[in-house]
């Protein structure tokens, strides 16, 4: 919610929990071993499709800056989220905010194997990842809202 210093978090305690739970199992995956997850596909893509040697190289030279920003956006979220931070979020916590959300999500279209419209609308109906897709769906909701807030007129 915003209020006249900024954007202030307005979650539930379960919500927050929720929350809270997935963004230490994002910071358990950025922090082991990139190469046994499936989900590194999704969060580092190939920047070559068509080429394994360009795209290795390019990935030699940028995943760990990209995996430090990843893991300081989740570090920030968590911190917000378990009380080490509080007051109105600056702009960079935004920004911190809406990254996550979208690693979040990534991660769980993996998981549930969405990787474009049909799957994602069979994924609505799949019983093995009802739970799941809720879980999906409402972390949409989430970013939606803040950048609906964020945009808003003050």
């Amino acid at each position: 919610m915003r209020r006249s210093d900024g954007i202030h978090l307005g979650l539930a305690s379960g919500e927050r929990s929720v929350l809270t739970s997935l963004v230490e199992q994002l910071q358990q995956i950025l922090d082991g071993d990139l190469d046994s997850d499936p989900v590194t596909l999704r969060m580092f893509p190939d920047a070559y499709p068509g080429d394994r040697q360009a795209s290795s190289e390019f990935r030699r030279y940028t995943r760990d800056d990209l995996r430090t920003g990843k893991a300081t956006n989740a570090d920030t979220v968590h911190a917000w989220l378990t009380g080490g931070r509080d007051g109105a979020l600056t702009a960079e916590d935004e920004q911190s905010w809406l990254r996550c959300l979208t690693d979040l999500r990534l991660t769980i279209a993996d998981r549930l194997g969405i990787v474009d419209a049909d799957t994602e609308a069979a994924s609505s109906t799949a019983v093995d990842g009802v739970g799941l897709r809720d879980v999906y769906d409402w972390l949409g909701y989430l970013q939606e809202h803040l950048v609906t807030t964020m945009t808003a007129p003050r």
